[in-house]
């Protein structure tokens, strides 16, 4: 999963060369742009009232068939893209008949990013990791 919306990121490029790596390796891999997901802010009222967006639907029912999520993301202001944070918001929340959390719970997680700056991102992947191990 990569969580860029810019057409040229270098979040975008690696995670396609990891992707590759790992069909070559024998893995089932789903790249997903979330820039094919678009979702509203999460609101509590608007889930209420309408449940889960269309499109977080879409990818969490992608998410649930998978075993693992590679992510590549890149570091705004010292921290976690609200792309993906709203993305994640988004998909945890428990639907009609499933356990809380559903799309993340036994599955592993592999991080990463890349950035023209020093620290390549780092910063930000300590965020990531932080609201994935929750």
């Amino acid at each position: 999963m990569q969580e860029v919306t810019r057409t040229d990121s270098f979040n975008k490029k690696l995670v396609r060369i990891a992707a590759t790596g790992a069909t070559e390796a024998g893995a089932d891999v789903t790249v997903v742009d979330l820039r094919d997901f678009h979702m509203p802010l999460y609101d509590g009222d608007l889930e209420q009232k309408e449940g889960l967006p269309p499109n977080a639907r879409k990818l969490k029912d992608i998410m649930l068939t998978h075993q693992g999520f590679l992510i590549s993301s890149p570091e705004y202001n010292s921290s976690v893209s609200a792309v993906l944070k709203n993305t994640i918001d988004w998909t945890s929340r428990q639907s009609e008949g499933e356990t809380s959390l559903a799309c993340f719970k036994g599955r592993v997680a592999g991080i990463m990013s890349a950035s023209p700056g020093g620290l390549g991102g780092l910063r930000g992947l300590v965020h990531v990791r932080s609201i994935l191990g929750t």
